[in-house]
């Protein structure tokens, strides 16, 4: 008795062989791209943190009724002080003069007290054109430009000649804003 012997040819296994070539091709470089998925998650969500956090301090500031300039709130936002419109401006008692945002290490100062614990780590630096040297290891770089404080994303480059996201905070307003910026 002879028995047939049942199994792949080898047209069979080319095939199969191409079909998973063609898979790999469409899918790998979806799989490659995931990191920058992520770093745009982390962004987003510390977009809405920081947001989020800065209308809380409002809403306490306006319940509480401490609109008063330089009043800091009680423990809750770690001694962050009030400007007249009611949004936090840094730790500085500056109620004799201009109750407002007047250095980038104000800037650190606000975007490292309004977030939850846990919150990405953040330095300050003097001007848009030291980031890429004060963003070395950490998520967030501080600077003050023009009133408003621009917290430059460094978490993912801080490579000279790229763009790195931007969340900006208009502490006369409480809105913070996205945007980018090509690190010099």
């Amino acid at each position: 008795m002879h028995r047939k012997h049942s199994g792949f040819t080898i047209v069979e296994l080319v095939v199969v062989i191409i079909l998973l070539g063609i898979l790999a091709a469409t899918a790998l470089p979806r799989f490659i791209d995931i990191e920058d998925d992520a770093h745009e998650a982390a962004f987003e969500g510390v977009r809405g943190s920081l947001q989020t956090g800065i209308s809380l301090y409002h809403a306490k500031v306006v319940a509480t009724d401490t609109a008063a300039d330089g009043i800091p709130l009680p423990d809750d936002f770690s001694g962050l002080r009030t400007n007249a419109d009611g949004y936090p401006y840094g730790t500085t008692d500056r109620s004799g003069g201009t109750s407002t945002v007047t250095t980038s290490g104000d800037c650190a100062e606000v975007f490292a007290n309004v977030q939850q614990a846990g919150a990405p780590s953040v330095t300050s630096a003097a001007a848009q054109g030291d980031v890429d040297t004060a963003g070395a290891g950490v998520d967030y770089v501080a600077v003050l430009v023009g009133g408003s404080c621009v917290f430059h994303y460094t978490g993912e480059t801080t490579t000279v000649g790229e763009d790195v996201r931007t969340l900006t905070y208009d502490p006369t307003s409480g809105q913070v804003a996205t945007g980018l910026f090509t690190l010099t």
